[in-house]
């Protein structure tokens, strides 16, 4: 990018072209709050919930709270229904969704959700299985690979034994 004549690596070049709504010019002024520039419109809804430290206050507490009221867990019985579901068919069709959420009296996002999460974990227990399946096929193949290589090396051992 080509540099204009007397331009410097400084914001002062842009700062007369920036306004506000009311069209002021920015001015660089020390204030009370901190900020160095007035007129460049109110940013304080930005800063609401901090501190003067710049901490947050417990403005997320509240609203995750809040969330976590919301939030219902499922009931035993839910959960059995829709495990019993799950061990018959681990994919849902958007009828099958529909119909199991009316049963059970959960929204169809509900059950779709559930059902994405419960398909997370059967995955990774899979995983669990399938590496503790090779692991020990490994093992048992390297315990045989080296019983392998004793003998190997004892008959070797004979070889060279007979030969000097």
């Amino acid at each position: 990018m080509k540099r204009s004549r007397g331009s410097s690596d400084s914001l002062s070049g842009f700062l007369p072209i920036c306004h506000s709504a009311t069209d002021k010019q920015i001015s660089p002024r020390p204030t009370t709050t901190g900020f160095l520039y007035s007129g460049a419109g109110d940013y304080s809804p930005m800063f609401d919930g901090l501190e003067d430290d710049g901490s947050l206050e417990d403005i997320g507490v509240r609203h995750a709270s809040a969330a976590a009221e919301k939030k219902r867990r499922l009931s035993a019985e839910q959960v059995k229904a829709l495990e019993k579901n799950f061990e018959i068919d681990n994919k849902l069709e958007p009828e099958r969704k529909v119909k199991l959420a009316q049963e059970l009296g959960l929204q169809p996002r509900q059950v779709a959700i559930w059902f994405q999460n419960r398909r997370a974990r059967w995955k990774t227990k899979q995983l669990e299985r399938d590496y503790g399946v090779l692991k020990s096929n490994f093992d048992a193949l390297k315990r045989s690979r080296d019983s392998l290589q004793r003998d190997n090396d004892s008959l070797f051992a004979e070889v060279y034994f007979f030969l000097f």
